[in-house]
């Protein structure tokens, strides 16, 4: 698993510890203002709708009041002769009663002007005031009047606007007509609605009151714009009133009056970009809807949220700043210092770190130059020296291998040269042979290209060959060790030694086997013959020579297992005491000599 540096633990502290939170926090605040102020907002227009919405019912009960002035008008009041029932006067004036016949058409006609007239003084927003009625003949009777429009146009005009042709005549309350002009009169037309009232004979038992005409009183729509002017709306809404059909009575879109806007309302309350309030209906079936767009209604907050991250992203820039400076000056002393141990690791000790202040970091760079130039006192006393002996001691196992070697060699083409059978391959073995030398006094460094080492036993294997005739079989299996690196002469010395103590006793036939491979903790040499093997004494001898300081196992005439000992104490002065020989060998079977590396990678410093 990566470890993180200094560095980027104190960033990401930062960030866990202050902009984390701080992004959460900013985010909930923010969030829980668009919510309140939503709350706050549509409660402010359920408000200001429901105000519209009451007052538009109290306008409507004023008119309603009005519609009903036919039930207690009184002829008396104006100067008219006779006298009559207060509810009853209406109709008597429809069904002309009480007057002579010759003047029936004209007395009525001024009867009923004065009538309408005294509707309209009552409130100046009145434009005109229509009656149509069945006279006692079932004759169609309509009388219209305006102090604004001295002159009427067409009933057929009035009939149409009001929808008289499939008007509710039975109808007991209040009815609202939707908004139309009143092109009916000559002159400028205006903008109004109507309301209506059935009027019916009350003389009757109950229950049965036949009708007997409409009054319609033309309001002017600027009457619904003065309640709308009392609210104080921001002034980019959408503001309807309408009834439960969908008719618009007014808006202050003024193509929309009049309309039926039952399909633009439910399209505008799908609408996700849309802020809609909705009243119910008040007492005459109408209700105010306010609707505004949501990035209007909420400009105001938006502003204020983005105001907010702007301070918040400044906050987060100026906090990674902050602490981007003060971990590069935490940390940058720390680098150099892991640069300079890197430098007392290669065996430089004449370094000094800079000392910029006086905190922890200065101190500590302090203390590093002392121990620094400590511990280059130290070496020099002690450390050196012993390198100095170990590599004194080296070289002379080295220097030991190699007399051991030539002298086997040359031994092998002397017998070779005696041999008359022998001789003609005599040059190709002294050409192995030189090739062995140079092998053995060229450049002296340590390490060598397995490979290399492979193909010198090879040429040791033919020379061997060549006095005892092909009886030595050599394999080798080293897949995928292109390119690593041993200490020189390793194998040499062991396959020799498998000749001399493994096969040659076995009358100088048999195999050896090289196999070099990576396993989990070591790179490994293995090198196998299927000569006579040892007992376990031999092994123990062997084994305690690798422990001791002698040379080899001294006999009666000369020293045994120079090789072997030298290989094995070269390896353990390079590369420690894990490393070496390993030895397994069964008597009558073989022996098995195992070679311990260092992996590759660790062997060279990877």
């Amino acid at each position: 698993m990566k470890s993180f540096n200094l560095y980027q633990k104190f960033a990401l502290t930062i960030i866990l510890l202050g902009l984390l939170p701080m992004a959460i926090l900013a985010t909930f605040i923010a969030n829980k203002m668009i919510r309140d102020y939503s709350q706050a907002l549509r409660a402010q227009y359920e408000q200001a709708s429901g105000y519209v919405a009451f007052s538009m019912e109290s306008m409507l009960d004023s008119y309603n009041t009005v519609s009903k002035m036919p039930y207690y008008y009184n002829l008396d009041d104006y100067g008219a002769k006779g006298s009559y029932l207060s509810f009853d006067n209406f109709r008597q004036i429809i069904y002309g009663e009480g007057y002579e016949p010759e003047s029936l058409a004209e007395e009525r006609e001024q009867d009923m002007m004065r009538f309408l007239q005294y509707i309209q003084s009552v409130d100046s927003h009145i434009r005109g005031v229509h009656v149509i009625a069945s006279g006692q003949q079932e004759e169609k009777l309509s009388f219209h009047y305006s102090v604004y429009n001295t002159f009427f146009r067409d009933p057929e005009l009035f009939e149409q606007a009001v929808g008289y042709d499939s008007f509710d005549r039975a109808g007991k309350s209040l009815i609202l007509i939707p908004p139309h002009t009143t092109s009916y009169f000559y002159g400028k037309p205006d903008e109004v609605f109507t309301v209506a009232r059935n009027y019916f004979d009350l003389r009757g038992p109950v229950g049965n009151t036949p009708y007997v005409g409409t009054i319609f009183i033309d309001v002017d729509l600027k009457r619904m714009e003065r309640i709308f002017r009392s609210v104080a709306f921001h002034g980019n809404e959408l503001f309807y009133v309408v009834n439960e059909a969908g008719d618009c009575f007014y808006s202050n879109q003024e193509e929309r009056i009049g309309t039926n806007l039952n399909r633009e309302l439910k399209s505008l309350e799908e609408a996700e970009d849309r802020f809609m309030v909705r009243t119910g209906s008040n007492g005459y079936g109408l209700s105010v809807v306010v609707s505004m767009d949501s990035r209007t209604a909420f400009g105001a907050i938006r502003t204020m949220q983005k105001m907010m991250y702007l301070f918040v992203a400044v906050s987060v820039a100026a906090l990674l700043v902050g602490s981007v400076y003060f971990s590069r000056r935490l940390t940058r002393p720390m680098h150099e210092m892991m640069e300079q141990m890197a430098q007392v690791e290669t065996g430089n000790f004449d370094i000094e770190l800079p000392i910029r202040s006086g905190d922890e970091i200065g101190i500590l760079s302090g203390r590093f130059n002392q121990m620094s130039s400590a511990l280059k006192t130290y070496i020099n006393q002690s450390y050196v020296a012993q390198i100095k002996q170990n590599e004194a001691e080296l070289t002379a196992l080295k220097s030991q291998i190699y007399p051991h070697f030539l002298y086997n060699t040359l031994e092998i083409i002397r017998m070779s040269a005696l041999d008359e059978q022998g001789r003609e391959q005599v040059p190709e073995m002294i050409e192995a042979l030189s090739e062995q030398i140079h092998y053995l006094i060229g450049p002296m460094q340590d390490m060598v290209p397995l490979e290399k080492e492979i193909a010198i036993v090879r040429k040791y294997v033919y020379l061997l060959n060549c006095r005892i005739d092909g009886k030595v079989q050599l394999g080798v299996k080293a897949p995928k060790t292109a390119g690593i690196l041993v200490p020189k002469l390793i194998l040499q010395p062991i396959v020799e030694n498998a000749y001399v103590h493994g096969i040659k006793p076995k009358k100088g036939k048999g195999c050896i086997m090289i196999e070099a491979a990576v396993n989990r903790d070591f790179f490994e040499i293995s090198v196998m013959d299927n000569g006579v093997g040892m007992d376990g004494a031999a092994m123990e001898r062997i084994l305690a020579l690798f422990e001791s300081d002698d040379p080899g196992i001294k006999n009666e005439y000369n020293w045994q297992s120079i090789g072997l000992k030298n290989v094995h104490d070269r390896i353990r002065f390079l590369y420690g005491e894990r490393y070496g020989i390993r030895l397994t060998s069964t008597a009558a079977v073989g022996t098995m000599v195992r070679i311990l590396l260092p992996l590759p990678q660790e062997a060279h410093g990877g």
